[in-house]
């Protein structure tokens, strides 16, 4: 069942880009923060996930 939430957000998602002007109207530089800024957001939800999975499993870690 899950796999099929997965799919149907992924085919909305291109759906939008797809039929949008989205980034159309940005220039070179503006694309190029848009890139660095979406990296960004994905580095910090991969650092939610995995904080996520540690306190699942009990698991703590310290900073050093």
């Amino acid at each position: 069942m899950e796999w099929i939430k997965e799919f149907s957000d992924k085919f909305l998602l291109w759906l939008l880009r797809v039929t949008s002007r989205f980034e159309k109207e940005l220039t070179s530089d503006g694309r190029a923060e848009q890139v660095l800024w979406r990296e960004q957001r994905l580095k910090n939800l991969e650092g939610l996930a995995l904080r996520a999975r540690q306190g699942l499993g009990g698991e703590t870690k310290t900073r050093d």
